[in-house]
C-alpha cells in the first residue's frame, strides 16, 4: 500500500474538498480547507491552471495530478497514479460541477 499519511500542515484529508464548476472552455477549480476556499493552481504556476473534468485529456490529467499531490503530499505518487485517477474518477465526474474530498481521493488510492 502506498504511503499517504496526512501532513499536519495540510489539515488532513477529511478536511479538504476539491470543487469544480463551469462549462467547457470556462471551468474553475478550488481547494477548500477548513472552510477556506482558494483557487487551485499548479505547483509551479502563479496563474490559475486550466483544469478539466468529465473527460480525459491534459486538463483532466492536470486536475488528477493536483488532487493526488495535494491529498498525499507526494509529487511522486501524483505522477504515478494521475493517469489512472483521470480515467477512473476525473473522466466520470459530472460535467457542470463536482466535489471530491481528500478522503475520497485517498480511499481511491488505497483501492488501486
Amino acid at each position: 500500500m502506498p504511503p499517504h499519511s496526512s501532513s499536519p500542515t495540510r489539515g488532513g484529508p477529511g478536511r479538504v474538498r476539491y470543487v469544480g464548476a463551469g462549462e467547457a472552455g470556462h471551468r474553475e477549480v478550488w481547494i477548500e480547507r477548513d472552510g477556506v476556499r482558494r483557487v487551485a493552481q499548479t505547483p509551479t504556476d502563479d496563474a490559475p491552471a486550466r483544469f478539466d473534468w468529465s473527460r480525459t485529456g491534459p486538463g483532466a490529467c492536470a486536475l488528477a495530478r493536483l488532487v493526488l499531490q495535494d491529498a498525499t503530499g507526494s509529487p511522486a505518487l501524483a505522477d504515478r497514479y494521475c493517469r489512472a485517477l483521470t480515467y477512473d474518477v476525473i473522466a466520470r465526474l459530472p460535467d457542470r460541477a463536482f466535489e471530491l474530498s481528500g478522503a475520497d481521493v485517498l480511499a481511491w488510492l488505497e483501492r488501486t
